[in-house]
């Protein structure tokens, strides 16, 4: 009987069933190579995806859905969190930064779009007190935190539809102030997502619909009379120049790796599965790293592959354990739910550092200094859950 990813459900049902009842109980120890440091609950609701820390704080939210939405401060070897009532800006928040002694929220909008403001998490005199919004921007299609020349900036981009295309409006503003820090410039794109003044077919946008990426026309040799090739090219918006133009030099390695970043959504750092699951890979800066993990790829389930990568290229890949895998079919002993944290490095090898039992639970993983948080979710959603662990890895 050969089982895999494609099994059938009867075979499915008997192997999983077989399996489970070989399985010894409490034989697994709940954590290998970790040590819980705090676990964060919330009263009522939920614990919400929205998670932002410093070395020794993290701050989430509790929420539900309809009536109450709070942010929690909670500072390591502190007895008590700081909780700040966001209510009167946003029940719908969706990322957040620390900012000092405040908190930079961006929330959704009933419509579809985004607003950011910036509150006080402390009291500040009698008359501004915690949850005070020092300022608050107007809504746009897309607001995306990110770094521009080396500091924490807030892109945003207002779509307006046109007959023959789109505009894009964009401006990065400082977190800090919510002021302008690039001149606002507007970009318009045909139907085909493409700028004929400028020759560029875009084929993915990135830091928050700052940069446009794609092919490039290639100029004009009046001593050859013809064209040079297309580039590869990144317009920069806010300064309205090519800020990268290269020559194309494997077009069928170029077309598989501007297929996969266009699939990425505007992220240009992210982990994906090999195209046949052989491996993982880590995506930097747009460059493709293949990463090998020190134990057998086929123990997980692929479906379940998440993680961050590093502003060096390193990163933290988190996969769990399918408890049918091939090995464990062939031993005829399911083996523990483990959630394994793996650490890559330069060299393309990604060494377990941690395991988390997880027995049909499912987890959403953040880094916090140099701990990481793992969120509990909740059955039967995809945000949200019920609690929020904090981690430290064991010397």
């Amino acid at each position: 009987m050969v089982l895999g990813r494609g099994r059938s459900c009867l075979v499915l049902v008997l192997a999983t069933a077989s399996l489970a009842s070989a399985q010894p109980k409490s034989a697994a120890p709940p954590l290998v190579g970790v040590t819980e440091v705090a676990k964060l609950t919330a009263a009522t609701g939920f614990v919400d995806d929205v998670v932002a820390s410093t070395d020794q704080t993290i701050a989430y939210i509790t929420a539900d859905n309809s009536t109450k939405t709070d942010l929690h401060l909670f500072t390591i070897g502190q007895p008590q969190e700081v909780v700040v009532d966001l209510k009167p800006f946003t029940l719908h928040p969706v990322a957040l930064r620390l900012v000092g002694a405040r908190a930079f929220v961006i929330a959704a909008t009933e419509d579809g779009r985004f607003e950011a403001a910036l509150v006080e998490l402390t009291a500040t005199g009698k008359t501004k007190p915690a949850g005070t919004i020092v300022y608050k921007l107007q809504p746009a299609t897309h607001m995306t935190i990110i770094m521009r020349d080396g500091k924490q900036r807030l892109a945003i981009d207002r779509v307006t539809t046109l007959p023959t295309g789109a505009r894009h409006d964009v401006q990065v503003v400082a977190i800090e102030t919510g002021k302008p820090v690039a001149v606002a410039r507007s970009f318009e794109v045909d139907t085909k997502n493409a700028n004929a003044k400028l020759e560029l077919r875009i084929n993915h946008w990135a830091d928050g619909m700052t940069r446009a990426i794609g092919l490039k026309g290639g100029e004009w040799n009046k001593k050859a009379d013809q064209r040079t090739p297309d580039v590869e090219a990144t317009y920069d918006l806010p300064t309205g120049r090519f800020v990268d133009q290269h020559p194309i030099e494997d077009l069928f390695e170029q077309r598989k790796r501007y297929q996969t970043l266009a699939d990425a959504h505007g992220e240009l750092d992210f982990l994906r599965m090999a195209w046949d699951n052989s491996g993982v890979q880590v995506w930097h800066n747009a460059k493709l790293q293949a990463v090998t993990l020190d134990q057998p790829i086929t123990n997980y389930d692929f479906k379940s592959l998440q993680g961050v990568v590093n502003a060096d290229g390193s990163a933290w890949i988190v996969l769990q354990v399918d408890p049918v895998n091939p090995d464990a079919v062939a031993r005829k002993k399911a083996d523990p739910e483990y959630l394994d944290i793996f650490k890559s490095g330069s060299d393309g090898k990604a060494v377990r550092k941690a395991r988390i039992l997880a027995t049909g639970v499912h987890y959403k993983f953040g880094l916090a200094g140099d701990r990481f948080w793992l969120l509990e979710r909740s059955a039967g959603f995809d945000r949200g859950g019920r609690s929020l662990a904090l981690y430290q890895l064991r010397n």
